[in-house]
């Protein structure tokens, strides 16, 4: 029994003889695999180095161009999407096993005019490639799902507070460089453990998904959040300065918030606490910190508002002082 040809049936063929071209893609044909053609390593690796190559390729070893450093130049991709080689020959010489390992040649196959490529046997590799590729595309798409899950929030998908601490540093190598603003929001929901008492916590968490996507179509696509707590949001603002982080948390506050979320039978509205803090360029662990006093001022003024976290005019200078300090046995 044969596996049916993969999602994407495309063969690449590349030969300059025209005979084993011709054999080849009337097998291929009748296995339903769709065939792309190519009489030179040139155009053939094109063809395998494009956005979209074919999965699998057939290449005689005796192509024009020197196949054996196409192979080699396709598996020396690794971000590109891989294609399964398949090198006919039409020797079985240890050497020439050999540098087709090398090479990264998946599979060797003997082809010439006393012994011609035998159709069941084409089938048997075809299905093999068809297995390993399918295995390989499981494996990334599990790779890429504990990727996943390694930096985003479950509940919610926003990034998780290591991650969004660790994409924070890149941009304030930004504002050290250019010196734009980048302002921290931290956003705490007011009382919300009254919300998981009342309702229960899969509401609760219904509901934090939901503020969740409200947060991510309402910013740009530039911005960053995560949440850091059961029910508390950082947002990373690039190019915004004080006043434009204080009119967003309040924005934030009235438009997100004050839109009823469903509750059992029940719509409820929420109110937040925000303490903002501005980045200088400084550590971003530094920043949250500001960031989390300033929160502590929101919900001391009887929450439900934003506060900036400002600093007496000494600290400013005295950090002026250790950064050049710094920077002086840096260099």
């Amino acid at each position: 029994m044969f596996l049916s040809p993969p999602s994407d049936p495309r063969v690449l063929v590349a030969t300059a003889d025209r005979s084993l071209e011709q054999r080849l893609r009337a097998m291929l044909t009748a296995q339903r695999y769709s065939v792309q053609l190519s009489e030179n390593s040139l155009d053939a690796i094109a063809i395998l180095l494009c956005a979209n190559p074919p999965q699998i390729a057939l290449i005689d070893a005796a192509l024009p161009g020197e196949p054996l450093a196409l192979t080699a130049e396709v598996k020396r991709r690794p971000g590109k999407k891989q294609t399964w080689i398949m090198l006919l020959s039409n020797t079985a010489d240890p050497a020439v096993v050999a540098a087709a390992a090398e090479a990264g040649v998946d599979d060797l196959l003997l082809c010439h005019d006393s012994e011609p490529i035998s159709d069941v046997d084409l089938r048997v590799r075809l299905n093999v490639a068809a297995r390993v590729q399918e295995f390989t595309n499981q494996l990334e798409a599990q790779v890429q799902a504990i990727s996943y899950q390694s930096l985003r929030d479950n509940l919610t998908g926003l990034w998780n507070r290591e991650s969004l601490l660790s994409l924070l540093f890149p941009e304030t190598d930004r504002v050290q460089r250019i010196g734009t603003p980048l302002s921290l929001l931290l956003l705490d929901l007011d009382h919300f453990a009254r919300v998981n008492t009342e309702y229960g916590y899969e509401t609760g968490d219904k509901i934090l998904h939901q503020f969740a996507d409200r947060l991510r179509r309402y910013l740009r696509s530039y911005d960053l959040v995560g949440r850091c707590g059961e029910d508390e949001f950082l947002i990373a603002l690039p190019g915004c300065a004080s006043s434009d982080a204080r009119k967003l948390a309040g924005r934030i506050r009235t438009v997100l918030l004050r839109r009823p979320f469903a509750a059992g039978n029940d719509m409820i509205k929420l109110t937040a606490s925000v303490g903002i803090a501005q980045s200088r360029g400084r550590s971003p662990l530094a920043v949250l910190r500001e960031a989390e006093r300033a929160l502590t001022n929101a919900k001391i003024a009887g929450r439900d508002c934003e506060r900036e976290f400002v600093a007496p005019p000494q600290k400013w200078e005295e950090h002026r002082e250790e950064e050049q300090a710094a920077q002086s046995v840096g260099s």
